[in-house]
């Protein structure tokens, strides 16, 4: 036998969850802790342990990029004394018994469907789109009951906030929060420092552990701290849509019913890299009455896969459609900002609370060369979905834009992609 020595020394703090037996944990680590170090090593150990056959790991980050520049070298490093074969290519190292222990990005769902682990790392699971763990992820560790670590600083209270509290509460789960009072890594002096060059949310956030402080540059988290409950779907009523389209990239779709006293936003669903026709059976599927389903201006322009623009496929799937006016972004968060504190959400609906979620995580690009917040949105998971409420709230009953309406009757060719033009103002209308 040869005896394997890895070059890793676990900090006090980490040693409880290297000995942990829970099948799930969760870990909120303050900055520079060193949970990217240790989550690495643990996968390293337990992949050299594992006796199965083919054994696989993964370390998960909020992109790609983001996984080769963070744990790419980590890994290799650390890994070493037992490392048989690396692919640089795939950000992959197997280890001597056979292990593969890989790198991935959650930008790139499609990359994970169809593996299986035996353990995985969602390093930032904050950055990540809710439906990462449940869609993509969960069935990946069913075959070999594979465990999963969820790590990450506060951003407001997220999915990555819910899984934290289901590890404090449920069995089977391991939970540690470290702030920079509990790790003694920082002098007091430093802790000072962090303080006078730091706002107060940021300090509570990244070091503090603080899911209550509020996401730094966020457009609406103030506005959705207590969000009104409203009714479930009334089938009696007609529902409202708007969308968000993509094909590359994901679609997104916010359902609401109107009443009397305001808007009920019922339910909300997204998918990535899907053709029309999922979406069509998606819609049909719910069994709604369509009252109008809103889309983006981009909607008119002909594609070059059918030769037909996006229009023209919902109105020959027979689906009531409407063009929801051409503004700047910044002027669409202004449109909802004024409609959310007049709004309300069906709070029993999981999907609802997912939207809600990126809503809330929903902020601004940091320029870190000027120090200083731009006037566009920082472009990640929440992007389609604060999209799509943004075509909402251009819609509302409380906005004061009037919205074009798309041509309407039965499947017809009998119109050009000038007619879905002029049905617009012209001055809103870019070619």
């Amino acid at each position: 036998m040869t005896e394997l020595v890895l070059p890793y020394s676990p900090r006090p703090f980490f040693i409880p969850f290297h000995q942990r037996s829970a099948r799930y944990a969760s870990i909120v680590a303050h900055r520079r802790c060193g949970k990217t170090v240790a989550c690495i090593n643990d996968v390293v150990a337990k992949a050299l342990y594992n006796r199965k056959k083919n054994p696989r790991y993964g370390y998960i980050a909020p992109t790609y990029r983001q996984g080769k520049e963070i744990a790419w070298q980590y890994l290799k490093d650390d890994a070493r004394p037992a490392i048989k074969k690396i692919r640089e290519s795939e950000l992959s190292v197997e280890l001597v018994n056979g292990a593969k222990v890989s790198i991935f990005g959650a930008d790139n769902p499609d990359s994970l469907r169809g593996l299986y682990f035996d353990g995985v790392i969602l390093d930032e699971f904050g950055d990540m789109r809710p439906s990462m763990w449940g869609e993509v992820i969960l069935p990946t560790l069913v075959d070999r009951r594979g465990w999963a670590v969820f790590i990450g600083t506060p951003k407001g209270k997220n999915h990555f906030y819910e899984i934290v509290k289901r590890s404090q509460e449920e069995e089977g789960w391991y939970s540690s929060i470290l702030s920079v009072n509990d790790t003694g890594l920082f002098s007091d002096l430093d802790i000072a420092d962090f303080r006078r060059q730091m706002s107060d949310e940021q300090f509570r956030q990244e070091f503090l552990c603080d899911f209550t402080a509020a996401i730094t540059g966020a457009y609406y988290a103030k506005l959705l701290e207590s969000p009104v409950a409203g009714p479930a779907y009334d089938p009696d009523l007609p529902v409202f849509a708007s969308a968000d389209l993509g094909y590359t990239d994901s679609t997104a779709f916010w359902f609401w019913q109107e009443y009397p006293d305001g808007e009920c936003l019922i339910d909300y669903e997204e998918a990535d890299n899907q053709a029309l026709s999922y979406y069509f059976d998606l819609l049909q599927y719910k069994s709604y009455k369509y009252d109008t389903i809103w889309l983006p201006h981009d909607a008119v322009a002909k594609t070059l896969q059918t030769g037909r623009s996006t229009v023209e496929q919902f109105i020959h799937a027979e689906f009531p459609v409407r063009i929801a006016p051409r503004l700047a972004i910044q002027h669409g968060v202004d449109a909802a900002r004024k409609v959310i504190p007049g709004v309300r959400w069906d709070l029993e609906n999981p999907r609802v609370l997912q939207g809600l979620d990126a809503l809330r995580s929903y902020r601004r690009k940091y320029d870190e060369i000027k120090k200083i917040y731009q006037d566009a949105p920082f472009h990640d998971w929440t992007s389609h979905c604060a999209d799509a409420f943004r075509q909402f709230a251009l819609v509302s009953k409380r906005a004061t834009i009037a919205a074009t309406e798309a041509p309407s009757g039965p499947p017809s060719y009998g119109f050009s992609l000038e007619d879905l033009y002029s049905c617009q103002p012209k001055k809103t209308l870019r070619i």
